[in-house]
């Protein structure tokens, strides 16, 4: 999906202006002036130093493409493809390349480069950059403002499990499985993801975990000529960031981590944590609208149950499904700009219309 959440936090990025998070680099010295002559090698998973090839590589920047179905980025944005080990354990071996995406600072006392990762995981940052920069003026003056595709991601080398029609599919697949037959859909539907994600993915399946794209950061933080890594992480994006100042923790400059996932809760941990947030973020929105948080979910509840029994018509011909009314449901939650539009989705699908619930 990409999880996106509004920058709630603008306030706080702003101390990345004036001050240091905790992590290994002091108040101010290094951190604050032009960049530095970055480390000449950074550990692999191996402990071998990483060869020139990697470290004194040249990113060729140039004019950004149109990526996933979006506009090419305007012309303050630049491209460029890094080259890091396939295998972190074998930094000499086969390479893959990331994809970044770059606006340079646009003020004269520049600090260096400020990295983002919007979550996930699988979040595409080069696509997602260009649409959140607009709030990022005062950071943009000091910092080239980057991010990038991690591995398996997007222009990254990106794991395809499903084709479209396969992915319309499974959108119609009920995650709320009541019946025996439910039941073998739901669990059928999540092997076949499986499988298809190990299949897309060859080799390149063994290296998208957390730790390499950490290490793939130090990297990208020593061609980008930064001493320390400033870094703005958001939802898995702060895990990613925990696990970075984890490996390197010599090499963090600034961190803001937002929306914070906890890194010691396991695949059901987060599923529940997520839930209490959004049950709270549904609660605040309900009572924007002047109803009971109670009362609303109550009212909520039962128009999935109906869509459940019995899918809406649309105006595009495809039924809504409660997966599908779902996801129309969740995503105008991650920000109050998006309530208005789910307050009226919800009232038209209540007549029984669901093509603002579906779009």
């Amino acid at each position: 999906m990409p999880r996106f959440v509004r920058w709630t936090a603008l306030t706080a990025a702003a101390a990345l202006l004036v001050t240091g998070c905790s992590g290994g680099s002091s108040d101010g010295g290094e951190a604050d002036g032009e960049t530095s002559t970055p480390n000449s090698s950074a550990a692999s998973g191996s402990g071998t130093p990483l060869p020139s090839s990697l470290t004194s590589q040249k990113l060729d920047w140039g004019r950004c493409k149109a990526t996933g179905g979006l506009p090419a980025p305007g012309d303050e944005w630049q491209c460029a493809t890094l080259k890091t080990p396939l295998d972190w354990k074998k930094p000499d071996g086969e390479t893959i390349g990331l994809a970044l995406i770059r606006a340079k600072a646009s003020g004269d006392d520049r600090i260096g480069s400020l990295l983002f990762n919007f979550g996930g995981p699988g979040a595409s940052g080069r696509s997602t950059l260009p649409w959140y920069a607009s709030d990022a003026s005062e950071l943009g003056e000091r910092y080239d403002l980057v991010s990038w595709d991690p591995r398996g991601v997007g222009a990254s080398e990106g794991i395809r499990c499903r084709s479209d029609k396969e992915i319309e599919a499974s959108e119609s697949v009920d995650i709320t499985p009541d019946t025996p037959a439910e039941e073998k859909a739901y669990f059928g539907d999540a092997a076949t993801f499986g499988k298809g994600c190990q299949k897309a993915a060859g080799t390149l399946m063994a290296h998208v975990s957390t730790t390499d794209t950490a290490r793939d950061m130090d990297l990208m933080r020593q061609v980008l000529g930064d001493q320390k890594l400033h870094y703005f992480g958001i939802s898995y994006g702060t895990e990613l960031g925990g696990v970075y100042a984890h490996l390197f923790p010599k090499n963090v400059g600034r961190l803001i981590l937002d929306a914070v996932s906890d890194p010691s809760a396991d695949a059901e941990g987060h599923a529940e944590n997520q839930a209490r947030g959004f049950q709270r973020a549904l609660d605040n929105y309900l009572k924007s609208t002047g109803q009971g948080a109670e009362d609303g979910t109550r009212k909520i509840v039962d128009l999935l149950k109906r869509i459940d029994a019995s899918p809406l018509p649309t105006s595009s011909g495809r039924k809504l499904t409660e997966p599908l009314a779902l996801t129309g449901l969740v995503r105008p939650l991650y920000s109050e700009a998006s309530w208005p539009t789910l307050t009226s989705a919800l009232e038209t699908a209540q007549q029984g219309d669901g093509s603002e619930l579906l779009a």
